[in-house]
């Protein structure tokens, strides 16, 4: 995601963003109604892109013994949430992101990326399945996030193109303004009310709170990720999706997204 004023000479513009987005549009949106194992496939395809992308941002190298144990990690934890265990799933992928700092740990400088990128990737993988499958009206909360995070990415992109203004966290990501984090919280929480409105026309009023939370959850995932590439000096997590950088940049908003989403549901449950 982004909510960068004044793009660069010669960065991507608008158009490759828009044909990106529609391809990736309607293979997101397929996979959530049809729920099951191709939307499991499809999640956890996506977290091992993920993880191979962090991997190379704070090792330096992709294919490290942390990453393919993170691998398998995440085909377990999808496995056992797809499955209904979500609780399984949730311990399977702290363990492994433990099991794969201990394996990382003879390097001459240790570090703990494997288990940060357990809890930072997976964890949210899990989150995501099991609010698909096991959350009370989960096909729709899942559009619903969807929709809100997409949403949330072009109001950050065009209200902070078009307003630019004072800047966010400038020792983080200079480029990324007040007026796009209000734009993407604005446009998450509307695109998220008029989901509710065509179906779910009783739930309108909390359906666009529920976009606005999801809106920061998206903003506070973006200025995540720009300190992760700003801390290992990356300007991209990769280039797979042309206009948006790499994977772990198209997902940077959804990861923190889901999380807050299945909080809040969690929470729900818990009062009801």
């Amino acid at each position: 995601m982004t909510s960068e004023a004044d793009p660069k000479p010669g960065e991507p513009g608008l158009l490759p963003r828009i044909l990106t987005a529609a391809f990736l549009i309607p293979l997101a949106l397929g996979s959530v109604l049809a729920g099951g194992r191709l939307y499991a496939a499809l999640i956890a395809a996506m977290t091992i892109f993920l993880l191979f992308e962090w991997t190379r941002m704070v090792d330096g190298a992709e294919l490290r013994r942390g990453f393919y144990v993170l691998s398998a990690t995440t085909a377990l934890a999808a496995y056992l949430a797809a499955g209904g265990l979500a609780g399984w799933a949730l311990l399977a992928a702290l363990a492994g992101g433990a099991v794969a700092t201990a394996l990382e740990w003879p390097k001459p400088n240790p570090q703990s990326w494997p288990a940060v990128g357990a809890g930072y990737i997976i964890v949210p993988c899990v989150a995501a399945l099991w609010l698909r499958r096991d959350a009370p009206e989960g096909e729709f909360l899942t559009l619903l996030l969807f929709i809100a995070v997409w949403a949330a990415d072009s109001g950050a992109y065009f209200v902070g193109k078009a307003l630019g203004g004072p800047k966010l966290v400038p020792r983080i990501s200079p480029r990324k303004t007040w007026a796009g984090a209000i734009g993407a919280v604005l446009f998450a929480g509307v695109a998220a009310g008029a989901l509710a409105l065509i179906v779910k026309p009783e739930e309108t009023g909390g359906s666009w709170l529920l976009g606005m939370v999801i809106g920061v959850a998206a903003v506070l995932g973006d200025i995540t990720e720009s300190y992760f590439k700003r801390r290992y000096g990356m300007k991209d997590s990769g280039g797979a999706f042309p206009g948006h950088g790499g994977v772990l940049d198209r997902l940077d908003g959804f990861l923190f997204a889901v999380l807050a989403l299945a909080t809040i549901v969690l929470l729900l449950q818990g009062v009801s």
